[in-house]
């Protein structure tokens, strides 16, 4: 792809940024005249090295906020485990606007909770909680290190999906909690403010739950 593509698109088309990673690029354009031009040709670029262009994939996206108002049927793209697409922002002067920006994808999400699915939390009751929190805690740490480098509130549903399997683990291991939802949440609670630290995603959101 270096010789089909990024060589090329350095030579022919130096307007138009673009980034790479394997079959995935993205390449930034002024109008949808340019961006129209730049597909077409990119298409025809593979054809010549025997490639051909995703159907499905491959398309046009309206990068909309506050300042680009326009209406059209693509406004948003995934590349590289984030989701671009029109968010809320808060300006420096504590203003909410719309801005164009990436957070982790909902095919990520999906993947990282069959992950910690995959942990079966609720089967090590041998386990003491701290022993838990050291064997999670490098995935964890290793998923908002890559994940939360852009709006980090995404990462948020994930960190209650492993809590809530934190109380599914919980209610196996205490007699008093068997069969009560709301005191392994006001446990879990309770372990939060005593160990604030323990787990990574504790250090992030906080005492809530859920």
């Amino acid at each position: 792809m270096h010789y089909a593509f990024d060589s090329w698109m350095q030579r022919t088309w130096t307007q138009s940024p673009f980034a790479r990673y394997a079959d995935d690029a993205v390449v930034h354009c002024r109008s949808l005249a340019q961006a129209q031009a730049v597909m077409q040709a990119i298409e025809e670029r593979l054809a010549e090295c025997g490639l051909t262009m995703h159907p499905e994939k491959s398309k046009i996206v309206y990068c909309k906020d506050s300042k680009r108002t326009g209406t059209y049927p693509n406004v948003q793209f995934t590349f590289l485990g984030f989701t671009f697409r029109p968010r809320r922002a808060l300006s420096k002067h504590r203003r909410l606007f719309t801005s164009f920006l990436p957070a982790v994808s909902n095919d990520a999400l999906k993947r990282m909770r069959h992950t910690v699915r995959s942990w079966r939390l609720h089967r090590r009751t041998p386990a003491t909680l701290d022993e838990l929190a050291q064997q999670c805690n490098t995935t964890i740490q290793g998923w908002r290190n890559y994940y939360g480098a852009f709006y980090r509130t995404a990462m948020h549903s994930l960190f209650g999906y492993i809590d809530l399997r934190l109380m599914r683990w919980a209610r196996r291991k205490y007699k008093g909690l068997r069969q009560h939802k709301r005191r392994s949440a006001e446990w879990l609670r309770k372990m939060k403010r005593v160990h604030p630290r323990l787990f990574v995603h504790w250090r992030v959101v906080g005492v809530s739950v859920g």
